[in-house]
């Protein structure tokens, strides 16, 4: 991989010329490569990402005008740049990951208020707890998981946000989840959001521990 300034005399450039190269950028640096055929471009993976987009854009085209403008409010309210098709395949992407309903509306303006999260060692596991949700009804609660991600290093480090792994998706009912062998000498930090029936996603609560 070459670094390059000015690509093809632009201020940035990217795709494939010909048959021969490609160019893009990596955390804003430009480089080209040799343009590499797939050795398997019909994996199982891509072929459920590309039905899973192709379910969406009907789903977008079944929706009534008055719901696909609803999401076009929700994107201008937040200044979201996108169009607000993608922002809705997006939402029902998390809804499927989650094994959650596929949400017909967006996201409404009562959302649950940040999960806050703790954590405590017993023995050679840790344990990531959390108080109940204030959610407006039980059905709700018990129906709504916890987004959780996980990241492990040296206690030197600070982790970095897209150093972070998604972990697991855990029922609020239950509360709590343990993380067993657990490694010594290690820093663990945690972040966790409400997903609700409906896709609604709350802000992510942090919190960190450092193993001894």
């Amino acid at each position: 991989m070459a670094k390059v300034l000015g690509p093809l005399y632009s201020i940035g450039v990217s795709g494939r010329i010909g048959d021969g190269y490609v160019m893009s950028s990596w955390r804003g640096i430009p480089y080209v490569r040799q343009f590499v055929m797939p050795a398997n471009r019909h994996t199982k993976r891509r072929e459920e990402v590309k039905a899973l987009f192709a379910r969406q854009n009907k789903r977008w085209a079944s929706l009534k005008e008055d719901e696909r403008q609803a999401w076009r409010e929700f994107c201008k309210q937040r200044g979201i740049l996108s169009p607000a098709s993608g922002m809705f395949a997006s939402y029902s992407f998390v809804a499927v990951d989650a094994g959650l309903p596929e949400p017909v509306l967006p996201p409404g303006s009562s959302k649950p208020f940040p999960q806050e999260i703790s954590l405590r060692l017993e023995g050679k596991s840790l344990v990531v707890s959390w108080s109940p949700p204030r959610l407006a009804s039980r059905s709700l609660r018990l129906a709504s998981l916890l987004d959780l991600w996980m990241w492990s290093g040296r206690v030197s480090l600070c982790p970095h946000p897209r150093q972070l792994r998604h972990l697991v998706y855990v029922p609020l009912k239950d509360k709590s989840f343990v993380l067993k062998d657990i490694r010594p000498n290690r820093k663990y930090a945690f972040q966790a959001r409400v997903i609700l029936p409906d896709s609604n996603r709350s802000k992510f609560s942090s919190a960190s521990l450092i193993v001894a």
